[in-house]
């Protein structure tokens, strides 16, 4: 297994909530399992608080409140 640094983390989870971006399943299971995702509906994998923690101010133009 290898371990994924923050800036990979940081990029996996932006495939995730950036819509120009393709995410890669494999690296979204890995943030399921750290707690930075969460799986919702058809498999598709979400940000969880952690992982918009995360993400900071990069992430802030995606999320919807």
């Amino acid at each position: 297994m290898t371990v994924m640094t923050d800036p990979q983390r940081i990029d996996a989870l932006l495939d995730l909530v950036d819509p120009q971006r393709t995410p890669d399943s494999d690296t979204g299971n890995k943030l399921v399992v750290l707690g930075l995702a969460q799986r919702a509906a058809k498999g598709v994998c979400r940000p969880t608080n952690a992982g918009w923690a995360l993400l900071g101010d990069t992430g802030r133009a995606f999320q919807v409140r």
